[in-house]
């Protein structure tokens, strides 16, 4: 009788340890089979490196368009040394601009602006009238300030107002 109590018990035994070594021997296979592991990967790391893509793509593009302002900017400078005048200048800044920001939206946000100044040589901070004499009868220094801006609109970045500014010494 012992005999058999004994039997049922390692009958019972591996009813119960069977089906758990079978489940673990499962799990040890699951764990070591790297089919589909590739795909796994890709698909935590890929939404990060596109987000990266398309950032830099977005700063690129900013940085173009600034590239694009200072070339603007520069042209007005080259017209400015010639003191033409503000109206010169600024036709000059608006003719540059035309086909350097291509991207949709980046003209109808593009502004210029030129702003003349003169001062005297013994005060060149202060601004006074183009027309007025200094003391010793220096002519009076002659400015033109010349300013470029746009917003540049992103893709998944928040839009960046880029400018470009330029002080032009004349006199």
């Amino acid at each position: 009788m012992e005999r058999a109590a004994n039997e049922i018990s390692a009958k019972v035994s591996l009813m119960i340890w069977l089906p758990l070594a079978r489940w673990l021997q499962r799990a040890v296979r699951f764990v070591r089979d790297q089919h589909g592991l590739a795909a796994i990967e890709f698909a935590l790391v890929g939404p990060i490196a596109v987000f990266g893509l398309v950032a830099m793509a977005d700063i690129g593009l900013a940085v173009r368009d600034r590239m694009a302002l200072d070339h603007i900017v520069r042209t007005g400078a080259q017209t400015a040394v010639a003191n033409p005048g503000t109206d010169a200048v600024l036709n000059a800044l608006h003719a540059a601009s035309e086909g350097s920001l291509t991207r949709a939206g980046s003209v109808a946000a593009l502004s210029v602006s030129v702003v003349q100044e003169c001062a005297c040589p013994e005060a060149p901070a202060n601004s006074i009238a183009c027309t007025t004499t200094c003391s010793g009868q220096k002519p009076t220094f002659i400015f033109y300030t010349l300013r470029a801006d746009s917003v540049a609109s992103g893709l998944l970045l928040p839009d960046m107002a880029v400018s470009s500014r330029a002080r032009v010494q004349v006199r």
